[in-house]
């Protein structure tokens, strides 16, 4: 379904973006789990790629939890936030890729969170080594930006992100807001700043995506795409599903490539941004596919349609790979709940497709660049 994008005032931004600095304890449950994470793309030679960077701060609700191994503890669902700030236990991650190899835990560690209604999470803790965690706030040069520091072990990461405010891609959007869900997203953000990588100190700038998200359901499994093209046209696709992933540990697969198929989507969505943002292509059917052919991790098969005729298919080939897991004991330590994120960085090939009559290739589009996330497992 091909839509404008309807105006929509600083003050209407600012109500959503007010929300990324509230996670509503009313609402959250003994399932519940918050995230606030960019995906960097820094502007290449080709494109928005191959160079990748992912930064996040992340809770969950447990007396006891293991994220990436960690030992740490949830957050109380009674503590109190009517004074306009909600502390809480949370973990700073973060990686970098590239074309020869991905940097996991650039960023690791865990932290007493504290988050302000005025614009601000903070998670910093002191080490022997200095001072470790990170925080997100309201850029304050700007109408509307967020300004990020991460500082890790093996890295750290001090950038501005904003967006043009022009339309619903580029502008923060409240994509969910239900009993179960509570998403904001900016989809379409410029960044730049310095970061402190193992070839040493970059100064990069490009695009990158912001979300905000909390989630008050068990964690389950998914598949998300979002990709970008030299012009700035975005392409995301969402397939969450159920299936025998349900019950995978650890990063595996299914010796049969039917049986990893064998899944059920419960919803399908998917969209197309022009690089002017005037217009959105948004799609009711799309597949995301897993394609095992020997490389250290699987490519993966993308396709979206609508009614009217408009679509687009590629090969995400992969080149990368970061995963963060969580467990949570169940039954007294009995057993473990396990579920885990994995984050592909990918290329497109063989890109084809239509969208208001007009042909999609590499040719008209340039090579495009992405993150494909493949979460299995289930968070109880």
């Amino acid at each position: 379904m091909d839509t404008a994008v309807p105006e929509r005032t600083l003050t209407d931004h600012q109500r959503v973006f007010d929300r990324i600095w509230r996670q509503y304890p009313d609402q959250q449950n003994w399932s519940s789990s918050s995230w606030w994470w960019f995906i960097l793309f820094p502007e290449g030679e080709d494109g928005y790629g191959p160079q990748q960077l992912m930064f996040s701060i992340a809770a969950r609700a447990g007396d006891r939890l293991r994220i990436n191994g960690i030992p740490m503890t949830g957050f109380d669902l009674n503590r109190d936030t009517s004074a306009g700030v909600d502390s809480f236990d949370a973990i700073s991650v973060g990686w970098y890729g590239d074309n020869e190899t991905v940097h996991e835990r650039l960023i690791n560690q865990p932290a007493r969170a504290t988050m302000s209604r005025d614009g601000a999470i903070e998670a910093w803790t002191q080490t022997d080594d200095g001072r470790r965690g990170s925080e997100i706030r309201a850029a304050t040069d700007r109408p509307l930006g967020l300004a990020a520091r991460f500082v890790g072990d093996n890295g750290s990461a001090d950038f501005e992100a904003w967006g043009e405010l022009e339309n619903r891609v580029d502008s923060p959007v409240q994509a969910v807001d239900d009993r179960s869900t509570d998403l904001v997203a900016w989809r379409r953000m410029g960044f730049e700043g310095e970061f402190d990588l193992p070839g040493g100190i970059e100064r990069l700038e490009g695009l990158c995506y912001f979300q905000r998200v909390c989630l008050n359901v068990p964690l389950f499994p998914w598949k998300w795409i979002w990709a970008v093209f030299p012009d700035g046209t975005a392409f995301s696709a969402f397939v969450p599903f159920v299936g025998p992933q349900l019950l995978r540990r650890g990063y595996r697969f299914f010796d049969s490539t039917r049986l990893e198929r064998s899944t059920v989507p419960i919803r399908q969505s998917g969209l197309w941004d022009s690089a002017t943002g005037d217009r959105i292509v948004e799609f009711d059917s799309a597949t995301i596919e897993p394609v095992f052919s020997g490389g250290d991790h699987p490519d993966f098969e993308v396709s979206v349609s609508d009614d009217a005729g408009n679509r687009v298919g590629f090969r995400a080939t992969s080149y990368g790979h970061a995963r963060n897991y969580i467990d949570r004991p169940l039954l007294g330590g009995v057993v473990d709940s396990h579920w885990s994120y994995n984050e592909y960085l990918f290329r497109t090939a063989n890109l084809r497709g239509r969208i208001d009559g007009d042909p999609i290739t590499t040719e008209t589009t340039g090579q495009g660049f992405g993150t494909l996330e493949y979460a299995c497992g289930f968070g109880l």
